[in-house]
């Protein structure tokens, strides 16, 4: 499960970036407010979901380790590093760091998820999604506020 969310968040920014570098010259002179755009929606939008409350009696009706269950669920998750891997066009000496880090990243934090959910999912209240969507949208805010600040 690990391996695979790690490689799925590490190629998809390689992938947009790729996409992205095809047409960089067109899109120079606004790529920090697609970087913003992109990083403060995803932000804005785990935020939101940080707000519902946890239902402590939430069971899981399938099995998460099957194949069938964890391709469709990585590639979903990871959509979002698609369309980020766009942000890094104009920074390429960035993105084997950013690919390796957040493919690395993804698969530790897999493995503690796991390990957390099933040995403490009674006991732990804690929504990651609220400081997370936080943090995505203060990184697309200083991607605008350099660019715009450096004019």
């Amino acid at each position: 499960m690990a391996m695979l969310f790690g490689l799925f968040q590490g190629l998809m920014p390689l992938i947009g970036y790729f996409a992205g570098f095809s047409f960089a010259k067109q899109i120079s002179d606004y790529d920090h407010w697609i970087a913003f755009t992109l990083l403060g929606g995803i932000g804005l939008k785990m935020f939101i979901e940080g707000l519902k409350p946890i239902d402590p009696h939430c069971e899981i009706n399938t099995n998460p380790f099957k194949w069938r269950v964890l391709i469709p669920l990585a590639l979903a998750t990871s959509i979002d590093a698609l369309a980020t891997g766009i942000v890094f066009v104009p920074f390429p000496n960035r993105i084997a760091f950013a690919v390796i880090t957040i493919g690395l990243i993804s698969f530790l934090f897999s493995i503690i998820g796991v390990y957390l959910g099933v040995h403490f999912r009674h006991r732990i209240k804690i929504n990651a999604e609220l400081p997370g969507g936080i943090f995505l949208f203060l990184i697309g805010l200083k991607i605008l506020l350099e660019h715009l600040l450096s004019i």
